[in-house]
């Protein structure tokens, strides 16, 4: 057989696929509206895990790698459509936010990086000596919004202040961009509240992966099949179990799209762990 004859039998067996795809997905919308009525879990990898176990047996050693992943790929696709499905069927996506900025006047921030603040007046700013105390401060009501810098672009990130904002379940509000000696970096503002304006460009969120062999590779597959572009990805070790990790992620996306607020729903569902820190328009 030539190649040529090769190439139109690929085409034959792809158009194939074609179709039961289509049947496929139309059965995950079955699926998706039966489980909307009973509030039944999309996701349960023992269930997967003994589909593939099944439809592998019989099949050749040399491609059962190869037809295991294009089961977790298809299996996974499902999930996804069928998370935007459920979303359209039920209220189900339970996150409050209000949608225009808030108006903040008492701000706080350590003093070691008050030289760096263009958002609003220094004289008019309280200084601490630790991001606890800002907490505290927030917590009391005793200030309304704290800054702090967040990233030096291309050198590192503060993963004291990430820590501050996913132990206190505080929200950057506001990315401002400053240029410190040639160096650029993140200053943000955050507050107890979640603000998603319509002019947001910017989502973080914080999540750890489930323990389990090729969860991170499913988490950013997952992404990516929304279409979404990381800005920023940066990990460090979780504290509340052993051989984990956080994950803090920045995503060019606006969560009142409705495709985001299912990859949203989804990634609740399908990590550990999940928390947002923050909505913000950033120029960069």
């Amino acid at each position: 057989m030539s190649l040529q004859d090769v190439r139109k039998e690929i085409d034959r067996v792809d158009g194939e696929i074609k179709k039961l795809f289509a049947e496929r997905m139309t059965l995950a919308d079955q699926v998706a509206q039966e489980k909307a009525k009973t509030k039944d879990e999309i996701f349960k990898p023992e269930r997967e895990e003994q589909i593939i176990k099944n439809l592998t047996e019989g099949v050749s050693d040399s491609i059962v790698k190869e037809y295991t992943a294009l089961l977790k790929r298809v299996m996974e696709i499902s999930r996804k459509y069928q998370y935007g499905r459920t979303l359209q069927l039920r209220d189900c996506l339970h996150i409050e936010y209000e949608t225009e900025p808030l108006p903040i006047e008492k701000m706080v921030m350590i003093k070691p990086e008050l030289y760096i603040c263009a958002s609003c007046s220094k004289d008019s700013i309280l200084t601490v000596d630790s991001y606890e105390q800002i907490a505290a401060l927030l917590d009391s009501g005793e200030a309304e919004g704290g800054i702090g810098i967040l990233e030096e672009i291309g050198i590192g990130v503060s993963d004291e202040l990430h820590t501050l904002l996913a132990k206190n379940h505080l929200y950057i509000n506001r990315c401002d961009i400053v240029d410190d000696g040639g160096v650029e970096k993140k200053v943000v503002t955050f507050t107890k509240k979640l603000v998603v304006t319509e002019k947001d460009n910017r989502l973080k969120v914080l999540f750890v992966c489930k323990n389990r062999s090729g969860s991170l590779s499913s988490i950013l597959s997952m992404i990516s099949d929304y279409g979404v572009n990381l800005t920023e990805i940066h990990s460090k070790p979780y504290l509340d179990k052993e051989w984990n990790y956080e994950f803090m992620v920045e995503m060019g996306v606006n969560f009142r799209e409705q495709e985001i607020q299912a990859l949203i729903y989804q990634l609740m569902n399908e990590t550990e762990y999940f928390q947002i820190l923050g909505s913000y328009y950033c120029e960069k």
